[in-house]
This record gives structure tokens, C-alpha cells and sequence, in this order.
């Protein structure tokens, strides 16, 4: 299918795919956060997915497995609303900006009618995705693979810098039966949580882990990257434009998982930052709160550095990836219902607009 349907709708349709996924896996989603808070632990200390789950059950209740999805659920509308508006705004700012030299026309001839041009991806979500309701450029406008790194970098940069302290309260209480001598946001509102790390960090803790976010704005283009050249390769090229559900899911969930494990150590290293418990950088107090933000960030550096070399040295390798089996399972699912809510609402909406279109016509 083919649409021109508009950046806000794009929008729109991908946050809410996002956050009904993130609802669905957010069990799956807070316990990878406390096994990545355990990292720096030895291996024998930590817990397993399963065991995670278990002890968090047998010790707080099926409702603690729900802590924080208000805060998250939040984070990811933005976030995801953000990404896929700026990804799709930039797209056709840049084929406005084509075509005009190309055609000798006004910038908005080249894309109505969206019936010849070839095909072309849509932004990625949260960990990439891949939507047929964005085939809106002809073929002399398609997107190159740099031009999309780059689109997509920018767009990550905008979408997680600007929801990253909501990011951050929703890691704290996560965490919290953790880290409750460190974090202090345990049994607060979303508002208070946000004051109560500004008051002990600045705007630096409310903006922890930014320097591993900006790497990680790849994760997107890299998926979406991965997914083209899987439905290249093991779909038939007269199903490509048109592929079943089934298959849509399972692409986008493996391409989420061959994507995600290169890049998985950044994502380790956010999440102890956000948490608080990455470094004593992460918890200064007192008159450190008056430093500058620069200052601030360079602690953020070190102690990253220091985070990272101090579970290598510890656990190895393997220390890294504390937690990647969680972070997989719900990548896989996240991702794929992402994809399958974000292509069916778009599908519908272009239906409701050619039903009405129909009945207004003379």
C-alpha cells in the first residue's frame, strides 16, 4: 500500500502502536532495568529473567511488575511521537528541497497522486521499524542509506534528548526497592520525581545518560537498515510492497534483535546512569549542585568510563551484556506489535478518507 499520509499522522499511528507494545512487555521491560542496575555485581550474584520476575512477585505482587509505566507509557508517546513527526517532516523537506531542482516545478507537484514513485521506509521506532504508509517520494527522490543515518540520527537526538528526564524518573522507579537511599523518587508523583532529582543533581541527573543516548539515536536506522536488506533477501520481490502480518511481525522483531546486541553495552551503560547507581557522579549533593552543566558532563564522562572498565574488569565480556535476554524477548514483542498497530492504523485511516472522499464526490 501506498500513502501520502501526512507527518502527524504518521505520528500519531507509530506513538500509540509504541505504547500499546511497551504496555504489553513492560513486566519484561522493568525487569531488564533491575538486571542492568545488578551489573556491576559479580555473576553470581545476579539473577536470571525468569528469577527476576519471580522474586519480584514473590516479595511485592503482580503489581510492583507495573511500577513506572505511567512515566514510561509517557516517554514513549513522546519520544515516538517526536521521532516518527521529525523523521517524516525531514523526509519531505528534503524531497521538497529535490524537486525543485530536479523538476523545474513547484515543490508540491512531485508528490501528489503518490501513485508511481517506488518504495520507500518509514522512520524507525523506539528500536526501528518498518511502515508501508510512507511511500511518499518518487524514485528520483528516494532517501539514500546516509541521508537516512542522518535523518535519523537528528530525529533520535530531538525525540530521546527532549524525553530523556522522563526516561530517567521512570528508570528511578524501577529501581526502586534498589535503590532507595540513592534514587528518592519511590512513591512520588511524576512531577515530584522530576523536582526531586533536579534538587539533588541539577539539570544534569535530569538528563543522565545523554552521552551513550546520542550513539544510540543508530539503533532506528540500523534496524530499519537490517529489516531492508532481510525483506530483500528472504522475501519474494512481488509480496515486498504487500507482506502478510505474520511476516511484517517477525521481521521487525528480528531485525530489532540483530540490531539491538552490537549496541547493547550503550544501553547498559544508560541505564546505570539514569538509575543513579552508574558512578558517584551520578549522585552528587550539596554545593556540587551549583557547578556548571559542562563541568557536569565531563563527571558524566568519567564516571561512564569508569562504570564501563569496572564491569569488564569484573565479570568481562559477558558483564556487558548483562540483561540482554530481556531486552530481546521484549524487543521482540514490542517491536513487532509496534509495527502491526502502526500499519493497520494507517491502513484504516486511508480507507476512512477514500470511503469519504467517494461519497462527497459528484
Amino acid at each position: 500500500m501506498e500513502s501520502t499520509l501526512p507527518p502527524l499522522l504518521q505520528a500519531t499511528s507509530g506513538a500509540v502502536g509504541s505504547a500499546v507494545g511497551n504496555a504489553i512487555v513492560y513486566p519484561l521491560d522493568l525487569a531488564t532495568t533491575r538486571m542492568q542496575n545488578a551489573a556491576k555485581r559479580s555473576n553470581a550474584q545476579r539473577l536470571s529473567l525468569l528469577q527476576t520476575l519471580q522474586r519480584l512477585i514473590y516479595h511485592h505482587g503482580l503489581s510492583r511488575l507495573y511500577k513506572g509505566l505511567r512515566a514510561d507509557t509517557l516517554s514513549t508517546l513522546l519520544s515516538n511521537f517526536l521521532y516518527f513527526f521529525t523523521y517524516t517532516s525531514l523526509q519531505k523537506f528534503l524531497h521538497i528541497y529535490r524537486s525543485r531542482p530536479i523538476s523545474g516545478s513547484p515543490a508540491g507537484g512531485g508528490g501528489g497522486g503518490g501513485g508511481g514513485g517506488g518504495h520507500n521506509t518509514s522512520p524507525a521506532g523506539i528500536g526501528g521499524m518498518y511502515g508501508k504508509a510512507s511511500d511518499i517520494l518518487p524514485r528520483t527522490a528516494k532517501v539514500g542509506a546516509g541521508e537516512e543515518l542522518i535523518i535519523g540520527m537528528l530525529a533520535g537526538i530531538i525525540s530521546k534528548g527532549i524525553t530523556l528526564p522522563i526516561s530517567t524518573v521512570c528508570v528511578r522507579q524501577q529501581v526502586a526497592s534498589e535503590n532507595d537511599n540513592e534514587n528518592g523518587t519511590e512513591g512520588l508523583s511524576l512531577i515530584d520525581s522530576l523536582r526531586s532529582i533536579f534538587a539533588e543533581s541539577g539539570i544534569a541527573g535530569l538528563f543522565s545518560g545523554l552521552i551513550p543516548t546520542i550513539p544510540l539515536t543508530l539503533l532506528p536506522s540500523l534496524t530499519l537498515y537490517i529489516h531492508s536488506v532481510l525483506l530483500r533477501v528472504l522475501v519474494p520481490e512481488k509480496n515486498r510492497a504487500h507482506p502478510s502480518g505474520r511476516l511484517t511481525f517477525v521481521l521487525a522483531a528480528l531485525s530489532n534483535a540483530l540490531a539491538t546486541i552490537p549496541l547493547y553495552p550503550l544501553v547498559l551503560l544508560k541505564t546505570l546512569s539514569q538509575s543513579g547507581s552508574g558512578s558517584s557522579s551520578y549522585s552528587v549533593k550539596g554545593k556540587e549542585k551549583e557547578d556548571s552543566f559542562a563541568r557536569r558532563k565531563d563527571q558524566d564522562e568519567e564516571g561512564m568510563a569508569e562504570t564501563f572498565f569496572r564491569i569488564l574488569n569484573k565479570n568481562g565480556v559477558a558483564g556487558l551484556y548483562t540483561g540482554l535476554e530481556g531486552q530481546i524477548v521484549k524487543g521482540l514483542v514490542q517491536q513487532g506489535v509496534m509495527m502491526l498497530i502502526k500499519q493497520r492504523v494507517e491502513e484504516a485511516v486511508v480507507r476512512i478518507y477514500r470511503a469519504r472522499s467517494r461519497r462527497i464526490a459528484p
